[in-house]
């Protein structure tokens, strides 16, 4: 053999080092040993074909693992007992030696020389890839014009493993339905509280008696995340809670819509918003419906200091107990203040058509800060498709000043705390690169964006986090040195490069200073779509988050109940 040759093989052999393994067929792997086979590729993913043109292929072996994050702490399910996953074991593998031109090297007696390689496991999401047929003797097949005859393999990596971030404890809730977490809440305890909106009458909802769905499911967890007790809110035509709070005795408030006619109360129309108290076993103290004729709903709920409850959402009913909203011939965004016991203190109504409060929340002194997104031009002048705004109310109800933010595309708050200085700080998304995010622009379609406004409404600070692909945030929360937002992304460079992608949307949890400074960003999920839609900061400081996911695998592996891909399951993790 020429010394030429020598480079050239030592050359292929050093690249060989770094291959990669890509799962032929994906399957739930139950025993440890059971073995995956698998196809060996280059450090582009591209496949490794033998002497007859096919991929090389190796089986490789498992074994039972017990789950940990990045810090090397155990992580840990609903029932107390630490997460477990099957991994895959490296190994040594046989891979034909080529040249230059990718031709199989022989010796002297025509046999194709090989050399062995350490194969790692890693993973990734699905792959389509075009390979070239190629004939008994490795050589590439074409068509009479000399192009290249090729087929497509599709096949997935090995399942993704649990990724780097600071979640000690996780939790699935779901069936064969449509199901995912909606929103949670600390309690006193220092636990948790968190609302479902499942679809499924099996897996974790099989011993509820769901008569109708959406059901609605509240849950209680303690300090550890041990789940305490499950309430199952009965309707003969489903039930959507879409946010919870606690007070500081530990009732649990929970605000939604629904179109039952058996939950003890008027029903008005179509939709009616709905709002529960229950104490902190989870019995109903009451119920209440809002609502006229039409359509009417509360995405969000928040216990006040004074013991009262203010909800928002929006209305387009101008009868029932909506009279007061005003809103003839159009919709409206809307806040209703409550007492302790159930009864309605005032009803406030903003802007016109199309218009909606997403989030609402109270600060320490009883004001009321309500978000959304806005689009009528009623409750100020438009921009683009969709301006988001923020109301500040006093606890009484009058309008204390109000704030368009946004450009020439479409602009959303989604969620509002109060902050550790005073005034508000809001998350949500934008696609505006003028107007109020000049100075942001836009990196991608839709960037996720914190805002801050001081307590007499004048402008903060603004800060963005940015992707090629989509990014959102759908909640935030104080915490002690700053705030914590989480939602989803799709992309895996710019502010994302960190953290990658794993496949489809992967949830977000991202920390700020209290001058709006990134500190962190950590991602949750799979190899499926995944997002985080409600957060919490427990009084210990940890992170809880939740939503829901498609995913089998990755942080989702040794929860109960996994996803099969095609129906979304609950998802809630804590974060240190």
């Amino acid at each position: 053999m020429n010394s030429n040759k020598k480079i050239v093989i030592a050359a292929i052999v050093m690249l060989l080092a770094v291959f990669c393994v890509m799962s032929a067929c994906k399957k739930n792997i139950a025993n440890s040993g059971d073995g995956e086979v698998v196809v060996v590729t280059d450090e582009n993913g591209v496949p490794i074909t033998d002497e007859n043109g096919e991929a090389v292929t190796v089986v490789l072996d498992t074994t039972i693992v017990d789950v940990t994050n990045e810090n090397g702490e155990l992580v840990y399910d609903e029932d107390g007992n630490v997460k477990t996953s099957v991994v895959y074991i490296s190994k040594e593998v046989g891979i034909p030696v080529t040249d230059e031109n990718g031709k199989a090297v022989t010796n002297a007696r025509g046999e194709v020389l090989t050399t062995m390689i350490i194969v790692p496991p890693t993973t990734g999401g699905p792959v389509v890839t075009e390979l070239p047929v190629t004939d008994g003797n490795g050589n590439v097949v074409t068509k009479p014009g000399g192009e290249t005859v090729t087929y497509t393999m599709v096949y997935t990596t090995s399942p993704a493993t649990p990724g780097d971030n600071s979640a000690n404890w996780g939790s699935s809730y779901g069936g064969s339905g449509n199901d995912s977490f909606n929103d949670t809440a600390k309690t006193p305890d220092g636990g948790f509280v968190a609302v479902v909106q499942a679809n499924s009458d099996d897996g974790s909802l099989k011993n509820l008696s769901v008569k109708s769905t959406p059901a609605a499911v509240v849950i209680k967890y303690d300090k550890d995340g041990r789940l305490q007790w499950q309430k199952y809110l009965p309707s003969n035509n489903g039930i959507i809670l879409s946010s919870v709070d606690t007070d500081s005795s530990g009732n649990i408030i929970a605000a939604g819509y629904s179109k039952s006619t058996d939950l003890g109360v008027q029903s008005y129309g179509d939709y009616d918003a709905v709002i529960y108290k229950l104490n902190s076993s989870g019995d109903i103290q009451w119920i209440r419906s809002f609502g006229g004729s039409k359509t009417d709903g509360f995405y969000s709920v928040s216990a006040s200091p004074d013991g009262s409850y203010i909800a928002a959402g929006i209305t387009f009913s101008s009868d029932g107990n909506a009279s007061d909203a005003g809103a003839v011939g159009s919709s409206k965004a809307i806040i209703v203040k409550y007492s302790s016991s159930g009864d309605v203190i005032f009803v406030r109504s903003f802007g016109g058509n199309g218009d909606t409060f997403n989030d609402v929340k109270t600060a320490s002194d009883g004001s009321i800060y309500a978000v959304g997104a806005f689009q009528s031009g009623a409750l100020f002048r438009s921009r683009g498709r969709a301006d988001a705004g923020v109301v500040k109310l006093s606890s009484g109800g009058d309008t204390l000043w109000v704030k368009q933010y946004g450009g020439s595309g479409i602009d959303n708050f989604v969620s509002v705390t109060p902050a550790n200085d005073g005034g508000c700080v809001i998350a949500g998304k934008s696609n505006s690169s003028d107007g109020d995010l000049a100075s942001l622009g836009n990196a991608g379609s839709f960037d996720a964006v914190v805002v801050k406004y001081n307590g007499d409404g004048s402008f903060g600070w603004h800060t963005a986090v940015k992707g090629y692909f989509d990014e959102e945030f759908n909640a935030i929360e104080a915490t002690d040195d700053g705030y914590v937002a989480v939602g989803s992304s799709c992309s895996s460079n710019r502010d994302l490069k960190a953290v990658g992608n794993r496949g489809g949307s992967d949830a977000l949890v991202v920390t700020f200073s209290n001058g709006g400074s990134l500190k962190s960003i950590q991602s949750y999920g799979g190899s499926r779509d995944d997002s985080f839609g409600g957060v919490c900061v427990l009084s210990d400081g940890q992170i809880i988050a939740c939503g829901s996911t498609y995913s089998d695998n990755g942080d989702l592996i040794g929860s109960k109940y996994l996803s099969s891909g095609s129906a979304s399951m609950g998802m809630i993790a804590r974060f240190k």
